[in-house]
């Protein structure tokens, strides 16, 4: 795992705290080049969901519905419990999110109704996600949830 090259002192990529360590909102910048924010969880958060952040760096996953809510968009690389603090990506190119199966390289990614998942395919009301590329396909279903590698350079919701 990626570590804090440029933020806080003694800051962990790699892990979460029940004890808020920094500022929530604060911004650091990882040593594979991505940047990462401060959020608490305000529920459980798997590992490499797409997540929205709020303006209270509140962190939780994304759905089509929750969209609105949402600042700007996250990826966790390891599990959040309720409550619990921690670095979320924000963008970069070594990170992952969860796919549905067989979501293809390349392609103009939505946003769906299941939590923390984007999909190469628009279903009714899905809301296109700008900004993130997957780098491979989602080849089965297990692959997906897996996390498959994404390159994200600004990721935002484009809600028209």
């Amino acid at each position: 795992m990626a570590k804090i090259l440029r933020g806080p002192v003694g800051s962990r990529l790699g892990s979460t705290t029940t004890v808020k360590e920094h500022e929530l909102g604060t911004i650091a910048f990882a040593d594979d080049g991505g940047e990462v924010v401060y959020c608490i969880s305000s529920g459980a958060v798997s590992q490499y969901a797409l997540c929205g952040i709020n303006e209270d760096f509140d962190v939780y996953m994304m759905t089509t519905a929750l969209a609105a809510q949402s600042d700007r968009l996250g990826f966790p690389q390891i599990a959040f419990a309720a409550g619990e603090y921690g670095w979320v990506y924000t963008r970069g190119s070594n990170i992952k999110v969860r796919t549905k199966a067989s979501a293809v390289a390349d392609a103009q990614l939505w946003t769906t109704a299941s939590a923390g998942v984007v999909d190469d395919a628009t279903a009714a009301g899905a809301l296109k996600l700008d900004g993130m590329v997957l780098v491979a396909a989602a080849s089965t279903a297990a692959n997906g949830a897996a996390g498959i590698e994404v390159k994200a350079s600004w990721p935002a919701i484009r809600e028209t």
